[in-house]
């Protein structure tokens, strides 16, 4: 029998699409660049994208999410960011390379020209959740307007 949990979980996933928080999604690369470090960042760069825009999206929609699941969502997302922090260092020195074929390299760039779309995303919306700096924003812009 289904517990509470994974029946929120359930809920989550299937209302995720229908929530309009973000214009555009961005997608994740298509095609691997065959540099592991590489792959593995952008691969960790796109989980902690999904969550937080599954996150966003829930609360644009004005769903109420229990605490037991955004104390998950908030560790998994801690443990993608340790595991970014990590590969990082070797992600440079791979790309770097010159044993490293351009073809490669040049994937690789597009992949984390890509990721670093989904990490401006993840780090605008932590801010404007954590810090409230989105509706004194849109205050000051409103005010502006005026």
């Amino acid at each position: 029998m289904p517990t509470l949990k994974s029946l929120v979980m359930l809920a989550i996933i299937l209302a995720a699409p229908f929530a309009n928080a973000q214009k555009k999604r961005v997608k994740p690369p298509k095609r691997t660049s065959n540099i592991k470090s590489v792959d593995a960042f952008v691969e960790n760069t796109f989980e902690l994208y999904h969550k937080v825009f599954v996150y966003d999206s829930l609360t644009q929609a004005n769903v109420d999410i229990p605490a037991e699941l955004e104390d998950e969502l908030m560790q998994s997302a801690e443990q993608n960011i340790d595991s970014l922090m990590i590969v990082l260092p070797v992600v440079i020195e791979d790309i770097s390379n010159s044993d490293t074929n351009f073809g490669r390299k040049a994937k690789a760039t597009l992949n984390l020209n890509k990721a670093k779309k989904a990490l401006r995303f993840c780090a605008k919306t932590s801010k404007d959740y954590f810090l409230g700096k989105g509706e004194e924003k849109e205050d000051e812009e409103d005010k502006k307007e005026e």
